[in-house]
């Protein structure tokens, strides 16, 4: 019967071991739990503020795209008005000479 008991008192303590690491995987677990969370909140901030760079980025660079194409379009639109004074001054030129030789 002293065995039995014995046996019994040293079941109790392994009980009570098994539930005091319980215990302490519970906090670790917590603990870690939080510390995840902390991180993924700054991740969120972090993220939010690159969202706002990339969309400040983005604008400029369609406000700079915009204004590739304005000046483009002005050059051609100067080169056309340059060729056609060329093109007047030339028939005008031409027309002047004719009308001197004859």
């Amino acid at each position: 019967m002293i065995d039995t008991v014995e046996r019994l008192e040293d079941h109790e303590k392994r009980i009570h071991r098994l539930e005091d690491g319980q215990d302490d995987i519970r906090q670790r677990m917590d603990k870690l739990s939080d510390e995840v969370k902390r991180g993924n909140i700054s991740n969120d901030e972090s993220n939010k503020y690159l969202r706002e760079q990339n969309t400040e980025v983005i604008r400029m660079l369609g406000g700079i795209q915009q204004k590739k194409q304005e000046a483009h379009i002005v050059t051609w639109q100067s080169a056309g008005k340059i060729a056609v004074t060329v093109g007047a001054i030339v028939s005008l030129a031409t027309l002047i000479i004719n009308l001197a030789l004859h």
